[in-house]
């Protein structure tokens, strides 16, 4: 993962309002406990500013909700590569912008309703699910995870295919204190 990847991911984390101290989000990111106080001096930079607390209960935490934007490419974002690589065929660098384009659509193939063959029970949890990225609204499910059903509060993100999977990004998962990629496999059900 990248520096600037880092970056968007410790913010994407400490977006769900919650303190984490320096080692939880070094252990979420997976970098060092330094290295996050270097992104915190970088996103601070940026005027994205996170409180530090001392003490036996301190930590980070940011000092506004911030809502950030899914980061994966749509349909528009793709045809807008396709129409860009259309009037630049000539540009040197054409055929790794093709490649960038088509890692890209392979890695986030956003779900065509038509091309869903979901039974009955599942259609009904990508319904459900849909419904509650529109509304923005947080969802509680019962999720396979290591064999075992467990209920998490989840807010959902966008719904993208993956290895022929429909994956839900999840921004904020109570129980895991992360973002979250679903395989809608998985859930058994949305608890009302």
């Amino acid at each position: 993962m990248s520096k600037v990847a880092k970056n968007i991911k410790m913010l994407d984390v400490l977006s769900s309002g919650k303190k984490y101290t320096c080692k939880e989000l070094s252990n979420i990111i997976e970098v060092s406990p330094r290295e996050i106080r270097n992104y915190k001096e970088e996103l601070e930079k940026n005027g994205i500013y996170i409180d530090s607390y001392y003490g036996k209960d301190g930590g980070y935490k940011l000092r506004s909700k911030l809502e950030l934007p899914t980061i994966l490419f749509n349909e528009y974002d793709l045809n807008k590569l396709d129409e860009f690589i259309e009037n630049n065929k000539t540009n040197k660098f054409i055929k790794d912008i093709i490649n960038i384009r088509n890692k890209v659509f392979e890695f986030c193939k956003m779900v065509n309703n038509e091309e869903l063959d979901l039974s009955p029970e599942k259609n009904s949890i990508y319904s459900d699910i849909k419904e509650a990225i529109l509304t923005k609204k947080d969802i509680c499910i019962e999720y396979f995870s290591k064999g075992e059903l467990k209920n998490r509060v989840i807010k959902p993100m966008q719904i993208y295919s993956y290895n022929n999977n429909i994956m839900i990004v999840a921004q904020y998962s109570e129980d895991k204190n992360d973002i979250r990629h679903l395989n809608l496999n998985r859930i058994e059900k949305i608890i009302k």
